[in-house]
């Protein structure tokens, strides 16, 4: 991992918070600051790296793209770009024009031609960074990135892509400067001040602790600061960050909170629980290669038993969402498939499926299940548990549920040889369906192998006819720039997907944002009453408004 080593800079607000807490008092924050507790740790601040939510919700914070999602929602807007481009009648080349005037924070100006170079650092170092982002957004969709002019930014792409804006206004394409992210190094840690082009610049920040945002008095753009200064104070434990919001030590909890403690929240005098429709979804992933979850009806059968409402109600208290499609609600051509299939829970037709394997009460389904104790979550093992109970009731499935350290599970996972069943989580990219599809499907399907890699080929082999069936209807989804009919494409997708169920949804978590009462988003952005966080659940902390 190469790194430049990390200036590590007290600030005299936290100093002054270390001292307060050592007296056993708390102090409200300035009335020009908001401090914002999280359990998200940074990862890396390199746009050419980074792949968690929060590491990108840092960056598109400090820098803008060519074009972004609007505040709370996924619908796209221009940003650096004059326009959401021009695109050529066969849709591989997308030609943007660049606003005047634009400078990154500590003034140097931005060019096309400069703009070009940095995004190109994901076509060359970007695959040797160690969470290697390019090979997922960048390298299977763009074949050069060019700068005619300074005024002008030309994508040519390896074939049409329909939802390539999407893919635009992801972190790794923002305006990075050159002098922090120099063209042939990987760089996660940076020193500060850290610039951008965007309402805010990092001043100082230390992993561990805290990250102080500066607005940046060069910033043009539509969402200028609110306020002067906010705080990101990371918390290991979340009852921790819980008591803080609790005492006033902290303006906003943002990710993450258990549904107990969201439970203690509710009705506290002077704070707000705000609830954000989420995209992080859990499911079992069904590997259709390794015996016994090669036969069909294996997999149906597991489909067919799960009670989803059980999970929700029993574990999370109604706080997580039944998921019936792997594209989730509000999302674009969202069906409820499963739900449409398999009735579940139908134990009934779950023995049909089995008894037609020859899967009976004297001679059980033998069953082992894979999932990480602690990666989703401490609750991970009871809705586990509950979901052998429901598999058992069918009489004819023997569970043994093996827990797995998550560096030894995810490799054997992605090797797709070591498991039969196993849970996974997905938090998409961009707010688009085929990223909830193509990634379980094309290539191996995260392990699920439905599809086997081959060389040249960006979605692999498929393992049947059915299977080329939806890859075949993805595909199309892919490159179709019409959005009624990608809607139908990705309807007929999710029938299909449900009939093979090389994954089998299990829930949605939604987000919590939990903010004092002097603490409030811009009402004429979309849900003011959640600090604007919406379907994109990105967090624009330009919006944030501070009252006595």
């Amino acid at each position: 991992m190469k790194s430049k080593a990390i200036v590590v800079l007290v600030s005299v607000i936290l100093l002054a918070s270390l001292l307060l807490t050592a007296c056993g008092t708390k102090e409200a924050s300035p009335a020009d600051t908001i401090i914002i507790g999280t359990t998200d740790k940074i990862a890396s601040l390199d746009p050419a790296d980074a792949y968690a939510t929060r590491d990108w919700e840092i960056i598109k914070n400090v820098s803008d793209g060519l074009v972004n999602w609007k505040p709370g929602t996924t619908d796209l807007e221009p940003v650096l770009a004059t326009d959401l481009g021009t695109i050529s009648e066969d849709g591989l080349t997308y030609t943007f024009t660049l606003k005047d005037d634009i400078v990154f924070g500590d003034g140097t100006p931005l060019t096309a031609t400069m703009y070009a170079a940095q995004l190109n650092r994901l076509l060359t170092i970007g695959p040797s960074c160690p969470n290697d982002v390019a090979d997922a957004l960048a390298i299977p969709y763009i074949k050069s990135i060019t700068a005619p002019d300074d005024k002008t930014m030309v994508f040519e792409l390896t074939s049409p892509v329909g939802y390539f804006l999407n893919i635009l206004a992801t972190a790794p394409f923002v305006a990075s400067l050159p002098s922090t992210f120099p063209a042939d190094e990987c760089v996660l840690y940076p020193e500060g001040p850290i610039y951008g082009t965007g309402a805010w610049y990092i001043e100082q920040y230390n992993p561990d602790e805290q990250m102080v945002f500066k607005a940046n008095d060069k910033y043009t753009g539509k969402y200028p600061a609110k306020v002067d200064q906010i705080i990101a104070r990371y918390y290991s434990d979340p009852n921790t960050m819980s008591l803080a919001v609790q005492s006033g030590e902290i303006d906003v909890a943002w990710r993450f909170l258990s549904a107990d403690q969201i439970s203690e929240l509710e009705g506290i005098e002077g704070l707000n629980i705000g609830m954000i429709d989420g995209g992080g979804i859990r499911f079992l992933q069904i590997n259709k290669t390794m015996a016994p979850t090669d036969d069909p009806n294996v997999a149906r059968a597991i489909a067919a038993s799960i009670d989803r409402d059980e999970i929700s109600d029993t574990v999370f208290g109604g706080q997580v969402a039944p998921l019936y499609s792997m594209v989730p609600p509000g999302f674009l051509g969202a069906t409820d498939a499963f739900e449409t299939m398999y009735a579940s829970p139908n134990l009934d037709l779950a023995k049909e499926f089995l008894a037609d394997s020859g899967y009976t009460a004297d001679n059980p389904l033998k069953l082992t299940v894979w999932y990480p104790p602690e990666h989703y979550g401490a609750a991970t093992a009871s809705w586990m548990q509950i979901i052998e109970k429901q598999l058992e009731a069918t009489g004819a499935i023997d569970v043994e549920l093996q827990a797995q350290e998550w560096s030894t599970y995810i490799t054997a996972l992605v090797g797709g040889e070591s498991y039969s069943v196993s849970v996974l989580g997905w938090f998409f990219d961009y707010p688009d369906p085929s990223n909830y599809l193509d990634p379980f499907v094309y290539n191996k399907g995260m392990g699920n192998n439905l599809t086997a890699p081959a060389e040249g080929s960006l979605t692999g082999v498929p393992i049947n006819e059915k299977a080329g069936e939806l890859v075949d209807l993805l595909t199309a989804a892919d490159v179709e720039t019409d959005t009624e009919a990608r809607v139908e494409l990705y309807k007929q997708a999710q029938d299909l997907y449900a009939e093979l169920a090389p994954t089998i949804p299990l829930f949605f978590e939604a987000e919590h944002v939990i903010y004092r009462d002097n603490i409030s988003g811009t009402a004429d952005q979309a849900t003011p009453e959640t600090l604007n966080i919406g379907g994109n659940v990105f967090f624009t902390y330009s919006l944030l408004q501070k009252s006595k």
